[in-house]
């Protein structure tokens, strides 16, 4: 008898297009993205690029047939797939092999065995055949409990996050951050000179982020010890229970987590923190694309010495890893932050000094001579010479 396991990614794509059949001699409107390359990636979990391997193969085969049509959402028109009748045939002879399956499905506490190819009426369209397969592949008693499949609120933990009062400018970086969640990509890292606001990017692009566990890390405050301790209460409120795994357990545990690690303020940190986070990179590379769900983000100095890094130029090269450098602020969005009616001249020789920097722009604008003395090498005759031409307004 076929195995749940044993259901390749081929077969997936024919039994996933087959629901799409009744939509290829319809010509009332555009087409839905489920049948283009990246629908049959999202709805299946698969990249992008596997994808595209496995429709050609099809195609070649003579299974599946391609057109290029209109699609929602979309300018362009987009290669759509299609099963051909020998597709068709496959798909019947695999189905018939699937209702082989039996599958013991819980709902509201009763218990039931039926055909996994039955499993879609049961549920009232709430599973497919193909999310029945995916749940029970590596389960030992084929059983799908209902309640435990309804979905949970994420388990959030940011309370060492910067409180996000405003941000200026960084639109093309938030796109970026946002754009990476969707990517194959692991880990990104925003990096940034002191002040430049890679902490405030991060907390801002939290704020948006929906539907995953999250947590913030503040690498100033921590030893490996506690790092270690906050992933495994992170992990135990995730799955509600103690599980009681070492390091290496644990974080195997999240690489399948839909969940997002921001570990912040990395730069001249403790040895065994890089340590920690080059081993982590290590897992995501053991890690086929389409088992990860986990995301890192790491904030931290672009001028982190060379030996403090835990990850190099191959592992971007490679994909691993995401670099986001922040540049200096723009006059237009410097401005917003001093104050738009500041005299230009005044304005252009605030820049000269502060360099585009939001933290010392916002220690400026408030006032704060003690702080900019502290954090630059500014002196004092300078600082004042600043806090003179914030007053400069224009008539």
């Amino acid at each position: 008898m076929v195995k749940p396991s044993s259901i390749t990614y081929k077969q997936k794509v024919l039994i996933y297009l087959d629901r799409f059949s009744n939509l290829e001699n319809d010509d009332r409107g555009e087409k839905p993205e489920d049948i283009t390359q990246k629908g049959i990636a999202e709805n299946l979990n698969i990249s992008r690029t596997h994808v595209s391997r496995i429709v050609k193969k099809l195609n070649e085969e003579g299974s599946l047939k391609e057109k290029k049509e209109s699609v929602k959402g979309h300018h362009k028109k987009l290669k759509t797939y299609y099963l051909t009748s020998q597709g068709i045939k496959k798909v019947e002879r695999l189905l018939s092999e699937l209702s082989e399956i039996k599958v013991d499905l819980v709902i509201d506490s009763e218990e039931k065995e039926l055909s996994v190819t039955k499993i879609e009426e049961e549920t009232d369209g709430e599973i497919d055949a193909l999310t029945a397969l995916h749940l029970i592949e590596d389960s030992k008693d084929n059983r799908i409990d209902m309640e435990e499949l309804t979905p949970k609120e994420p388990v959030v933990s940011t309370e060492d996050a910067h409180k996000v009062e405003e941000i200026y400018g960084r639109e093309e970086e938030l796109k970026e951050m946002k754009d990476w969640l969707e990517e194959n990509t692991p880990v990104m890292a925003v990096l940034g000179r002191r002040g430049s606001g890679a902490s405030t990017l991060a907390s801002k692009f939290i704020d948006d982020v929906e539907g995953m566990h999250i947590l913030w890390i503040d690498l100033k405050k921590v030893s490996v010890q506690d790092l270690e301790d906050k992933l495994s209460t992170f992990l135990d409120k995730i799955e509600n229970q103690e599980a009681d795994l070492d390091v290496t357990d644990t974080i195997d545990e999240l690489l399948n987590k839909y969940a997002l690690l921001i570990f912040d303020d990395y730069q001249e940190v403790q040895d065994e923190i890089v340590h920690f986070l080059s081993r982590l990179l290590q897992e995501f590379e053991n890690v086929s694309e389409g088992k990860r769900s986990l995301k890192v983000m790491i904030t931290g100095r672009v001028g982190t010495p060379f030996y403090q890094r835990f990850y190099q130029q191959e592992q971007i090269e490679r994909g691993l890893v995401k670099e986001v450098k922040l540049s200096p602020l723009n006059k237009d969005d410097a401005q917003r932050i001093i104050g738009d009616e500041i005299k230009e001249d005044a304005m252009e020789r605030i820049m000269m000094f502060t360099k585009g920097s939001p933290l010392l722009l916002k220690l400026l604008r408030e006032g704060k001579e003690e702080e900019l003395c502290q954090i630059t090498p500014w002196e004092k005759e300078q600082i004042s010479l600043l806090m003179y031409l914030k007053t400069k307004r224009k008539e």
